[in-house]
């Protein structure tokens, strides 16, 4: 294993204490309808967003488990499962459709979410969690809105925070960076004139006239 790799690890390892921290004392108290943000499944869509969608899995991958730890009513692993997935997809998208631009990362990230936790609850049933469909659809649709209104909200400084751990990835650092300044907008590369065409345009003197 490569230096880089190690250190890339280390600091997405950091990045997920920290954010796990943030979930347990107070991002499981900003409920609206019940709902809290699943600041996990965020890290999932970032990293995707941010290094494609291999490390949106990793990523996904690990998240979820640790947020598998402090669920008691469902099997260990679903979340992992929807998270992994839910980063590859967002990673997908943004590699083949969308260029990663900073400004467009509460959009990836609302819908990476809506996702994820749309998967999470479909898959849940499928293996026999009928408690996580009981509410009824209108129930998924507030969930899933919730989710991805805060994932919105709370974007900016996740992508940050994982481009700053994934920056040796395709994405870097000095890329969004330089996406934060220009925003949505691309200014076309200025064309250079040929020489040929320079000296063509120059004004030939004047012949003195005696």
């Amino acid at each position: 294993m490569r230096r880089q790799d190690v250190g890339r690890g280390l600091k997405v390892l950091a990045v997920l204490v920290v954010v796990l921290f943030v979930q347990t004392t107070f991002g499981n108290d900003l409920r609206v309808n019940e709902t809290a943000p699943d600041l996990m499944l965020l890290l999932a869509t970032c990293a995707g967003f941010v290094a494609g969608p291999d490390q949106g899995a990793l990523v996904g991958f690990v998240s979820g488990l640790a947020a598998d730890l402090f669920l008691q009513n469902t099997p260990f692993g679903l979340s992992a499962l929807a998270y992994c997935l839910a980063g590859f997809v967002v990673g997908w998208a943004r590699a083949n459709f969308v260029r990663p631009r900073l400004l467009l990362a509460p959009v990836a990230a609302a819908g990476g979410t809506a996702f994820g936790a749309t998967l999470f609850v479909v898959i849940g049933y499928v293996v026999g969690e009928q408690q996580l469909v009981a509410p009824g659809k209108r129930w998924l649709v507030e969930l899933v809105s919730v989710e991805a209104l805060y994932a919105a909200i709370f974007s900016l400084p996740v992508v940050v925070l994982m481009g700053w751990a994934l920056r040796q990835s395709s994405m870097t650092s000095a890329t969004l960076a330089t996406s934060s300044s220009s925003g949505l907008l691309e200014l076309p590369p200025r064309r250079r004139t040929p020489l040929g065409a320079r000296s063509r345009r120059r004004r030939r003197p004047r012949a003195r006239v005696r």
